[in-house]
């Protein structure tokens, strides 16, 4: 065997090594989240964001991510969508996963895509998250309240056709406007702080101009393969370089007045981009850097 094949083989396994390892790997990321509308009684609490399971497990029984979750302490949890794949039909495993959580923090959940693939099993599981306690929001809104003072907190459930066309494709895929987002949440009130659970980021202006003052979405897996100095390369819909894969974005109409949070979420192939477990600890007013 030759010098260059030995090395080709080298680099072929330390390539795998480091592809079997990264797309394993869970990171705790922790950040500030400021916002100018949060009532006081707020500030300091700690918010857990996690989308896009899919078809991951994390040890027996989802024990090495309960692990971490735990001891992030959150007073709430938000999950984003995206719990199961399309392929997939029972739902038990999901609902114990949901049922851990709830047991750690109140839990809130959105349907992401890969539900709606599925409507049958959606159903089948929305009443058994509704009977552990999970409060599971399509198009719907509660209020989180502490001390007498309360943010609005919505879900957006978008139909199938913002994901995916007629003919199974990615393109000429429709905005919602703000008069559709009415139709399904309400007029948003702008008298209170309002939070919203909306698994596809991609509309963040739209739900910027309803009236949300923090959107928090998932969807695009941090971009899939994330690039030195440029983020994700790859959204779900087959598109280079998407605006939003992870972070925290100001919106550009209202500035730090109105952000979005998106996590990389957990599951799905991924390459320079660990699974995600976000933290955010909210912040009364705006950032002070900025």
């Amino acid at each position: 065997m030759s010098k260059k094949t030995v090395f080709g083989l080298l680099l072929a396994s330390v390539g795998a090594g480091c592809f079997l390892v990264g797309n394993r790997e869970v990171k705790v990321n922790k950040r500030e989240l400021y916002c100018p509308a949060l009532p006081i009684s707020f500030e300091g609490k700690r918010l857990l964001i996690l989308s896009d399971l899919h078809k991951k497990r994390y040890g027996d029984n989802f024990n090495n991510i309960m692990a971490y979750c735990k001891c992030q302490s959150p007073d709430y949890i938000f999950f984003l969508g995206d719990l199961f794949s399309r392929d997939e039909t029972d739902m038990r495993p999901k609902a114990y996963f949901m049922s851990c959580l709830q047991s750690i923090a109140p839990t809130y959940y959105i349907v992401g895509n890969h539900e709606l693939f599925q409507p049958e099993c959606l159903a089948a599981l929305r009443e058994k998250l509704t009977r552990i306690g999970v409060t599971v929001l399509c198009n719907e809104k509660i209020t989180l309240t502490e001390n007498k003072e309360h943010i609005n907190l919505y879900g957006l459930k978008l139909p199938l056709r913002y994901y995916i066309n007629s003919s199974w494709h990615y393109n000429d895929l429709p905005v919602p406007t703000v008069d559709y987002l009415e139709s399904k949440l309400g007029k948003a009130d702008t008298d209170s702080c309002n939070f919203l659970l909306a698994h596809n980021p991609f509309f963040f202006e739209q739900y910027a101009q309803w009236g949300a003052d923090v959107t928090f979405s998932g969807h695009c897996h941090g971009g899939i393969v994330r690039l030195p100095f440029i983020g994700g390369l790859l959204s779900p819909e087959r598109k280079f370089f998407p605006k939003y894969t992870k972070g925290i974005y100001n919106s550009k109409t209202y500035a730090e007045q109105r952000k979005m949070v998106v996590t990389s979420g957990l599951g799905k192939f991924r390459l320079n981009n660990p699974s995600e477990i976000l933290v955010c600890t909210l912040r009364k007013g705006c950032e002070k850097n900025a």
